[in-house]
């Protein structure tokens, strides 16, 4: 089986099988569920059962507030933070590594709701709405600067592959995970992507509550 999590708001469960087996797609939403909702997710995927995919429904409406509402298209982002100006960060990484050819909108994401979170999307670019949004949780003071020139340099990195090839997008128009050997050859020249992805790791927890 194949899993991916998702962020797709009109479908939060969806599945397909292949020669190579089950690929299933599930809303991030889930990630907290009870063992019983998880069951029920494999019974929904195994063999359509209908009183699975009420339950599923049901535990859907309960956490509707995990559904990332989707931005207006056309509505600014909220590039300056408390520590970070997000515009100004790219504007200076524009300038210094892509000649200023990588014209997308960037700013901080939506803080998401309070409770107990296993995972966390530090950033990244959204090729629908040409915009870079980096988690609000990484506008501390402890943050260092190259955390951030980091992440942001990757999100544009994702950006202006995807201008060049027109290829590397989900199912939802959101660059997908992986990376080309492109893209990890041109990533590989960022001065401390490695002390950045270090601390990264080392405050995952940290970051996670918020």
């Amino acid at each position: 089986m194949h899993l991916r999590l998702t962020d797709n708001r009109a479908t939060l469960v969806s599945f397909r099988r292949v020669p190579q087996g089950l690929r299933l797609r599930v809303h991030h939403l889930f990630l907290e569920a009870p063992d019983d909702v998880v069951r029920a997710i494999a019974r929904y995927a195994a063999r359509s059962d209908a009183s699975a995919g009420a339950l599923l429904e049901s535990y859907a409406r309960e956490h509707q507030d995990l559904v990332r509402r989707e931005r207006r298209p056309g509505k600014a982002l909220r590039s300056r933070g408390r520590c970070f100006d997000l515009r100004a960060v790219q504007s200076r990484l524009n300038a210094d590594w892509f000649d200023d050819r990588v014209q997308v909108d960037i700013g901080w994401a939506r803080r998401p709701s309070k409770g107990r979170r296993r995972s966390i999307h530090l950033g990244g670019y959204d090729a629908r709405l040409r915009e870079i949004r980096i988690h609000p949780a990484l506008d501390r003071p402890h943050v260092p600067a190259f955390v951030v020139d980091y992440l942001v340099f990757h999100s544009m990195l994702h950006a202006d592959l995807h201008e060049e090839d027109g290829d590397g997008l989900d199912a939802q128009g959101r660059c997908a995970p992986g990376h080309s050997p492109a893209f990890l050859q041109r990533e590989d020249t960022f001065p401390l992507k490695d002390a950045a992805q270090r601390w990264l790791q080392d405050n995952h927890t940290s970051l996670l509550r918020g």
